[in-house]
């Protein structure tokens, strides 16, 4: 296409939008290439450089979006003026697995150059819709000039984006940067239709923090227009709603667990029923036989069974009603030590129980029987993720000195000492997206019908009702390990 005596219309927020596309989608290059002959203005983005001086093996007036490029597969979508097509935006070679993205963000491209090229009414000035946005900067406020590529933003987004600079960025770079990389394609498509929209276009992605975090953002884009109508800005804000979604979540679960809870009433009472007469029999059965013959050792088996249902149920009970822990001074030691037989028949032959306990471990305030459920939950969620067996750790040890921060102590905690109980296994592990989600109720990674996801819900559950809390430490491959901090009796919250 040549330029001679044309006038190249410069845009700096396209030039970013193209690298960015280019490298999100696994293409070779991205472009975008169109001249107005009604104007005699051009438009030329492309990534990398020289990549739009390879001439397409057709017009653009004959359309399509599967054109084969010279050097291979290319998704590419004519630029359209009145006077038909006046260009091409293009992909190359974008990977299979995003080649919809590809044709998605392309098409975005060419509706924007159309937009930037074409000849718009004059209009009444844009000093309202300034005013409009101005007011929407009670939270991030931000704005991305079209033909510099020069963004700004509002101490509220640098905050949000956590960024630490001096200098304030005006590079795009500080915001694409931190979007989840799953959702920056989307992120890339919002932007581009609200060059094209008459109306604001919000997005809702996910930011990663600098510890691996993650906050959910919604973005809210709109165009900016000169007195002729013609785009000259993007401008928008950024909203925290991490909280939002987390009260929205809790709510639904709360909801579902109020019906669970009335179903768990009834189920557990005639639960109890059957366990009754389990135990009788089996105690009945103990007197007749000889304490150390092979039956002894198996009815004092299922007798400890028994008792592990009876903790079962209620755990059911209390997804009904949330009973007020009985706390007191206790050893973890000794809770754990007590605990060892029924965690050892509860593993069996599918993996070996080891304890590693302190001696002269500090005190602390909490319920020992809920430390036996969660000790019991904690155990059968290890031997789940070591289907063909392995080593679980049972550890006690103790902390002094301030947890607020620190990779021993990760943990927002008051300054003090603490006792710590963990448990680790030598399973497949988990990678942060599953990690993030453990704790919530009915989440499961078992196929449908296999557990209920409750277990570290009930976990989590006991650990704030004690006062305490939990850390989990997991690489997929590696196993994972659940560390309860204690705070030692002379430091509990009564």
């Amino acid at each position: 296409m040549s330029t001679k005596g044309t006038r190249r219309l410069r845009s700096g927020l396209l030039d970013a939008l193209v690298e960015r596309i280019a490298r999100s989608t696994n293409s070779s290059a991205v472009f975008i290439s169109a001249e107005s002959p009604e104007t005699g203005v051009s438009l030329l983005a492309e990534f990398p450089v020289a990549a739009a001086s390879i001439q397409l093996d057709r017009h653009p007036s004959e359309g399509g979006a599967a054109i084969r490029w010279p050097d291979g597969y290319v998704v590419a979508i004519p630029v359209q003026s009145d006077q038909g097509a006046i260009g091409w935006a293009a992909a190359v070679s974008p990977s299979l697995d995003h080649d919809t993205d590809a044709e998605e963000l392309v098409a975005l491209l060419a509706q924007c150059a159309t937009v930037l090229l074409g000849r718009q009414a004059t209009a009444s000035c844009c000093e309202e819709q300034r005013a409009r946005w101005e007011d929407a900067a009670r939270d991030g406020y931000w704005e991305w000039d079209f033909e510099s590529g020069v963004m700004r933003f509002s101490r509220k987004s640098l905050a949000l984006l956590e960024f630490q600079g001096v200098d304030r960025p005006t590079r795009p770079e500080v915001w694409f940067d931190h979007v989840h990389p799953d959702d920056r394609t989307g992120v890339y498509a919002a932007l581009l239709t609200a060059t094209t929209a008459t109306d604001t276009v919000d997005y809702e992605h996910r930011v990663v923090r600098r510890d691996g975090s993650i906050r959910k953002v919604v973005m809210r884009a709109g165009v900016d227009r000169d007195d002729t109508r013609r785009p000259i800005r993007l401008v928008g804000w950024l909203c925290d709603v991490s909280r939002l979604r987390r009260v929205e979540s809790d709510l639904r679960n709360a909801q579902i667990l109020a019906d669970v809870g009335r179903v768990a009433a009834g189920a557990a009472h005639d639960f109890n029923n059957f366990l009754t007469v389990i135990r009788g029999h089996t105690e009945l059965a103990l007197g007749f036989v000889a304490p150390d013959s092979p039956v002894a050792e198996n009815l004092e088996l299922i007798r400890h069974a028994a008792a592990g249902a009876t903790t079962l149920t209620k755990q059911l009970l209390n997804v009904r009603r949330r009973q007020t822990p009985v706390q007191t001074v206790i050893d973890l030691n000794e809770v754990v030590t007590g605990s060892e037989r029924t965690l050892r028949s509860l593993i069996g032959t599918r993996g070996d129980l080891v304890t590693k306990l302190r001696p002269g471990l500090g005190l602390v305030r909490a319920d020992a029987a809920q430390i036996h459920r969660l000790l019991i939950n904690l155990v059968v969620n290890a031997l789940d993720a070591m289907p063909e067996g392995g080593v679980l750790t049972v550890t006690t040890d103790s902390t002094t000195g301030d947890t607020l921060g620190g990779a021993a102590k990760p943990l927002l905690l008051p300054r003090g000492d603490y006792v710590t109980l963990s448990v680790r296994d030598t399973g497949a592990g988990m990678d942060e997206a599953t990690r993030s989600h453990i704790f919530e109720p009915f989440f499961s990674t078992k196929p449908s019908g296999q557990g209920t996801g409750l277990g570290l819900w009930i976990v989590r559950d006991i650990m704030e009702r004690s006062g305490g809390a939990i850390d989990v430490r997991s690489t997929p491959g590696a196993g994972t390990e659940f560390v309860m901090y204690f705070a030692a009796a002379e430091n509990a919250v009564v």
